[in-house]
């Protein structure tokens, strides 16, 4: 582990797919098992701010090591909160009671890792790991379990010099169908006779679907990103957005319109 790690989460590029999905997640919720909250600009912001951490991270600390249980926890209220401080002091209670879960998940997660991180040669296994492990009963955090875990997994690809997962219009039906699998399980999965037996099914499926559906959003020099100038392409995005679903929505109702009258017609 004495590489110095060289890649970075593409902000840009994720960015570019992000809006994909948010322009799609009204026909990707209807398809999918377990009904989700959208996907909006709202939360690929606070992604993106989760991500942006994570490349600071790395940056100033090229050795490889695995997230300290603060970041891990910073990761968690970025993508539930975003960065601002006001949101930190208006939900202090809420921190308080997600740091106190955390505390008490977060050492089975480590011995786990300890456990496994060295001994596997495919690092997807242990991406899936981690991912399955923090999503998975008992949840290791209060809220934004799924997208954490797929934070902390995506950072390890990258310390393995592995391409990360990130969803797209292409693989979401199925990531999120996956995800509630691993989530709505009733087994714990810290439980040393059922973790043996019972989440062989999800890992295994977790661990091919992360390793088929890695792409390329990584950049070999840290993206320049100010997010003063984000904010105002978000503005701009979601208005583009807006036009686009009513223009889908009066097509969607011209066709119907047309197909009624054809069918009191005949």
């Amino acid at each position: 582990m004495d590489t110095v790690t060289r890649s970075y989460f593409d902000l840009e590029k994720i960015n570019e797919n992000y809006k994909l999905v948010i322009d799609d997640f009204e026909r990707i919720n209807t398809v999918i098992h377990c009904k989700r909250d959208i996907f909006d600009a709202a939360m690929a912001r606070n992604l993106l701010y989760a991500y942006n951490h994570i490349n600071n991270h790395l940056a100033s600390n090229p050795g490889r090591a695995m997230l300290s249980w603060k970041d891990i926890i910073e990761l968690n209220l970025i993508v539930h909160l975003g960065t601002s401080a006001e949101s930190r002091r208006q939900y202090y209670r809420f921190i308080k009671h997600t740091e106190e879960r955390f505390e008490a998940g977060f050492p089975s997660l480590m011995q786990w890792y300890e456990r496994h991180e060295h001994s596997e040669d495919d690092p997807y296994k242990i991406a899936a790991g981690l991912y399955v492990r923090i999503l998975a009963q008992p949840q290791l955090f209060v809220e934004g379990n799924h997208r954490t875990g797929a934070l902390v997994a995506n950072y390890f690809l990258l310390l393995k010099s592995q391409e990360p997962f990130v969803m797209t219009p292409g693989n979401a039906v199925e990531f999120l169908n996956l995800a509630s699998d691993v989530k709505f399980k009733s087994n714990d999965i810290r439980s040393k006779f059922k973790r043996a037996i019972g989440w062989r099914d999800e890992l295994a499926r977790m661990r091919a679907f992360l390793k088929e559906n890695a792409r390329p959003f990584t950049t070999g020099v840290i993206p320049k990103w100010t997010f003063g100038d984000y904010e105002l392409r978000e503005a701009e995005d979601v208005l583009k957005s807006i036009r686009r679903r009513r223009s889908r929505h009066k097509g969607e109702d011209a066709a119907q319109g047309s197909a009624s009258s054809k069918t009191v017609a005949s």
